[in-house]
């Protein structure tokens, strides 16, 4: 009888014991998961200063704008004007003050044409940046 009552009591213990088996398998479904939906990122190799950002106010405020239409004209103050133009208006609208140029441009202007304004505009400009609009 004794026999009897030591099995029954190793049956006991055995059945208090907690199975880690489904706990594992959940924290690997759960890590295939973040390994799957994760986006990694690949990092250049190399060091690089970044420029510092002006906001957009203050570029507005205190540049020089000319726009770069789809039918490929250049226009400044709305009026239009050529290409070879745009450094000696650069000039009388900074007077002493080097002001920044901002070039707005249409989605279907010709880059080669924003190429060369940007070409001309560095003649005289401290800094030229191009305006685009915040994504949706």
């Amino acid at each position: 009888m004794r026999l009897y009552g030591r099995s029954r009591s190793l049956e006991d213990q055995e059945d208090g014991s907690i199975n880690v088996s489904p706990l594992i398998d959940v924290v690997f479904i759960l890590l295939i998961f973040f390994i799957v939906s994760a986006t990694f990122v690949s990092l250049p190799g190399v060091e690089i200063s970044r420029p510092n950002a002006q906001t957009s106010n203050s570029l507005q405020k205190n540049s020089i704008l000319f726009a770069v239409s789809g039918e490929n004209q250049i226009f400044y103050g709305g009026t239009e004007v050529q290409l070879s133009e745009v450094p000696s208006l650069i000039d009388a609208a900074s007077k002493d003050r080097n002001k920044p140029v901002v070039i707005q441009t249409d989605q279907w202007a010709d880059a080669a044409l924003l190429a060369k304004v940007i070409a001309q505009a560095r003649k005289k400009a401290p800094a030229v940046s191009i305006a685009t609009r915040k994504p949706r």
